[in-house]
């Protein structure tokens, strides 16, 4: 009796510190995400160096970790061309407009300050050529020219008018452009002549007639940024490659940044959760890279920049798994390349199906969205998961840390560390 007691005191304890363990990893990753989503990394965009600022903190993460760097400090350097909005302020008639809620600003926008009476120019006066330029004409400089092309029906002759304001022609100054709601943001390569404003329409006023505008951009040409790279070493030279794009759209000015958490804090905390798990582990097969690319939101320029720069050869990798938007799960996750990556996605599917970690895993054919894709496209192994069910909503500021469930965090991330174990077995047994 004593002894059965003994037993499962033991066992009991033993499922204690699994959940304890288990929570402190989930423990680790909310903190992270709090960190990776928090106001002085600017939304880890290139206002105010906010990249720098996340890539040296995942960098000293790795280095706690145990993590080796293949590289100084963990970081690849390099540069893109990038324009930076560092003032961001609209008034309608003496009112102002909060950013992201009723309008944002092409992130390819110009400078201009200044108070301007607004030439309002909806759909009847763009199908009258001969008025439209006539009050046009008339308009004082410099001019700031509100489109609204509701009932128009005739894009060519809005791109035509709007090719017009882009280029500065007759005086225009800025350009307010009217959408049935706020657009979502990005970021800008390139600069453009003149600020263009995106407003939602219910943020205009029937009486528009006085327009502030205080709108400050910085263009660089070559901007350094960089990818923060670390491995561990295996028993074998091959390589499974974690990845995950640690870059958010940034922020517009003081106060407007985007946290950016589920695009893409949450794939970033999983590569670093990762790390830590294969750093306290027993030495792995496969040796074990982890990357974390900048420049992703500006066209997958990190993975691009990487893939032709490798630190160590591309032969060597065995397969890239990619992580990007990962923290919900209460409706499956999709696996990007499992069409084309047959035998991979086969050693997924049996995984799920004998564990039952996630609702479904949905096959996807390629598609360049995410750092996966730069490997694909060299003939390297990848696949790229991102997981289904609600939170926030991407490049808008409701993409906050609190609203990401982590509802199949630790499923997917189960699935994820068996990956590398099958695919061992394929070669050994």
């Amino acid at each position: 009796m004593k002894r059965r007691f003994v037993f499962t005191l033991i066992l009991s304890c033993g499922v204690l510190l699994t959940h304890s363990l288990q929570g402190q990893d989930v423990q680790y990753v909310r903190k992270q995400l709090i960190q990776l989503c928090s106001p002085e990394m600017y939304g880890r965009g290139y206002y105010k160096k906010g990249d720098s600022i996340a890539a040296e903190y995942i960098a000293r993460q790795l280095k706690q970790a145990g993590i080796k760097p293949f590289a100084p400090g963990f970081l690849q350097p390099y540069s893109f061309n990038i324009n930076t909005m560092n003032r961001v302020r609209v008034l309608f008639n003496g009112l102002e407009l909060k950013y992201a809620r009723d309008f944002v600003v092409n992130p390819r926008s110009g400078s201009l300050t200044g108070t301007f009476s607004p030439l309002i120019v909806n759909a009847r006066i763009m199908k009258n050529p001969d008025r439209f330029l006539a009050l046009l004409g008339d308009a004082p400089a410099p001019k700031v020219i509100l489109l609204d092309s509701a009932g128009l029906g005739n894009p060519d002759l809005f791109a035509f008018i709007k090719t017009m304001a882009l280029e500065k022609q007759m005086g225009i100054a800025a350009l307010i452009e009217v959408f049935p709601n706020t657009p979502i943001s990005g970021t800008g390569r390139g600069e453009l002549k003149i600020p263009v404003i995106q407003v939602n329409r219910n943020s205009v006023p029937a009486d528009l007639n006085r327009v502030e505008l205080d709108i400050s951009n910085e263009y660089n040409e070559n901007y350094p940024t960089r990818n923060v790279i670390g491995y561990i070493q295996g028993e074998t030279d091959r390589f499974i490659v974690f990845t995950a794009h640690y870059d958010g759209i940034g922020s517009f000015g003081e106060g407007n940044y985007y946290q950016a958490a589920e695009d893409n804090a949450s794939g970033t905390a999983m590569v670093m959760d990762l790390a830590r798990h294969y750093a306290d582990s027993r030495k792995p097969y496969y040796s074990m890279a982890f990357i974390l690319f900048s420049g992703e939101e500006a066209g997958l320029l990190g993975s691009k920049y990487y893939v032709d720069h490798p630190l160590f050869p591309l032969d060597k990798i065995k397969l890239v798994i990619n992580l990007d938007m990962v923290m919900t799960g209460q409706d499956g996750v999709l696996l990007f390349n499992g069409n084309v990556r047959p035998n991979e996605a086969a050693i997924v599917q049996k995984i799920n199906e004998e564990n039952l970690y996630m609702k479904n895993v949905e096959n996807r054919d390629p598609l360049a969205h995410s750092d996966h894709h730069p490997f694909h496209e060299k003939g390297v192994p990848a696949i790229f998961f991102l997981t289904k069910g609600a939170s926030g909503q991407g490049h808008t500021p409701d993409d906050t840390y609190d609203k990401l469930p982590l509802y199949a965090y630790e499923n997917l991330f189960n699935l994820v560390i068996e990956i590398p174990k099958e695919l061992k077995k394929q070669e050994v047994e």
